[in-house]
C-alpha cells in the first residue's frame, strides 16, 4: 500500500482553500477587508500605533508587501499613518473608528468559520491538530525565524475569549 504523505502540499493547499473560503465569507457578510487585512486591524486594535516594520516582522512578510496592504486599508479609511517623531523614515499606523467597526464585523465571520472548521471533529482531534500545528512553530522557528524575524505567523498572546487572535494567523493575501 502506498502512503500519501505529501504534508507540505496538503498544508499549503489547506491554507489556500481556507484563505479563499474566509475571504469569500467576509465578502458575503458585507465585510470590505480580506483576512490578511483583518489580521493587521486585529493587531492595531490590540496595540495601536505600530510601525510598518513591526507589522511586517509580526506577519513575516517584507515591508513592500505590508506597505501595499496598509495603503489599501488607508484608502478605505480603516487606518491612518503618522510620521514617527524620532525617525522621519518610519511611520506609525493607527486604526480609525471605521477600522474598529470593520474589524468587529470580520471577527464575527472568522469566529463562525472557526466553528465550522471544528464541526465534526472530537475535542481530542482538535487538540491533536493544534499540537501538530504548534509543533511546526517550535520545529521550524530556528531556521526560518532568522530570515523573517517571525517565529510563527502571528506572535500573539493566547486567546482568552474576547481577543481575536484566531483571525490574525492567516497571512499572505
Amino acid at each position: 500500500m502506498i502512503v500519501d504523505d505529501r504534508l507540505i502540499f496538503l498544508l499549503f493547499s489547506a491554507q489556500q482553500k481556507l484563505r479563499i473560503y474566509l475571504n469569500n465569507a467576509l465578502s458575503t457578510a458585507g465585510v470590505q477587508i480580506t483576512v490578511t487585512q483583518a489580521g493587521i486591524l486585529f493587531l492595531l486594535k490590540q496595540k495601536d500605533s505600530r510601525t510598518m516594520t513591526e507589522l511586517s516582522q509580526i506577519f513575516g512578510i517584507d515591508n513592500s508587501t505590508m506597505t501595499g496592504l496598509t495603503d489599501r486599508l488607508e484608502k478605505a479609511g480603516f487606518v491612518k499613518r503618522s510620521a514617527s517623531p524620532g525617525d522621519r523614515r518610519a511611520s506609525h499606523i493607527h486604526i480609525t473608528p471605521q477600522g474598529l467597526a470593520e474589524v468587529e464585523g470580520a471577527k464575527q465571520v472568522i469566529r463562525r468559520v472557526n466553528d465550522e472548521i471544528k464541526r465534526g471533529y472530537s475535542i481530542d482531534d482538535i487538540e491533536a491538530f493544534k499540537r501538530i500545528l504548534n509543533g511546526f512553530f517550535d520545529k521550524f522557528s530556528k531556521s526560518g525565524a532568522a530570515k523573517s524575524n517571525a517565529s510563527s505567523p502571528i506572535s500573539l498572546p493566547p486567546v482568552t475569549g474576547d481577543e481575536e487572535g484566531n483571525a490574525a494567523d492567516a497571512k499572505g493575501d
